[in-house]
């Protein structure tokens, strides 16, 4: 399938999977991602089990438009909504302030979420389509991000109820991640975005978008 151009019927079949409460791992816009509904507790748990990801490291959940921030995310300051307006969707995955109903999994003790909105088209339309969804590293924790459907099929085998092939990530830089939560864009990871673009569009506050 082409993650830039995906036909309905992948969206259909991701969707049911995510909104079954199970895995799907897919291309992302930087790398494979292993994904689970962020909405759903139980997943979350089943996917960080998959992963031997460890429990007090968030993990980032993909929006499909703003107003999905809505169940994520509390007290965004304008500067953060200018770095959405400016950059997104994109690479840019900011850390907000968490609502409290979220899975502590996503947000290391109750503090902050990371969010993302993708430019790619796959996860940016199954996020419009299922809600957010968590979306990390291909990979067991330890171990290399894996780049190509066939290695995550062998490596991940029966734990995945689907695995989208969108061919070999050319991408392997990560997203750069920002804590936004502040009086000034703090930068946790160098990736994909540089940080002079953060740095420009943090006091270049807008009205934010309805």
């Amino acid at each position: 399938m082409n993650p830039g151009s995906p036909e309905e019927e992948v969206i259909r079949q991701a969707g049911e999977e995510l909104n079954s409460g199970n895995i799907v791992a897919l291309p992302t816009d930087t790398i494979y991602g292993l994904c689970a509904s962020a909405l759903d507790k139980e997943a979350v748990e089943k996917l960080y089990e998959t992963k031997g990801r460890e429990d007090e490291k968030g993990a980032p959940v993909l929006i499909g438009c703003r107003s999905q921030l809505k169940g994520l995310a509390v007290d965004i300051s304008p500067q953060a909504f200018s770095l959405m307006d400016s950059i997104w969707p994109s690479g840019l995955t900011l850390v907000l302030p968490a609502t409290p109903d979220l899975s502590p999994l996503l947000t290391e003790g109750g503090a902050s979420v990371a969010v993302r909105m993708p430019a790619q088209a796959l996860c940016r339309i199954l996020a419009m389509r299922v809600g957010p969804f968590v979306a990390t590293s291909a990979n067991v924790s330890g171990e290399l991000p894996l780049h190509n459907a066939q290695a995550i099929s062998s490596r991940f085998q029966n734990k995945v109820g689907l695995v989208l092939d969108g061919g070999t990530t050319e991408n392997t830089r990560p997203s750069t991640v920002v804590d936004a939560r502040g009086n000034k864009p703090i930068i946790l990871r160098e990736g994909v975005v540089d940080f002079d673009s953060v740095a420009r569009a943090w006091d270049n506050i807008r009205e934010p978008a309805p």
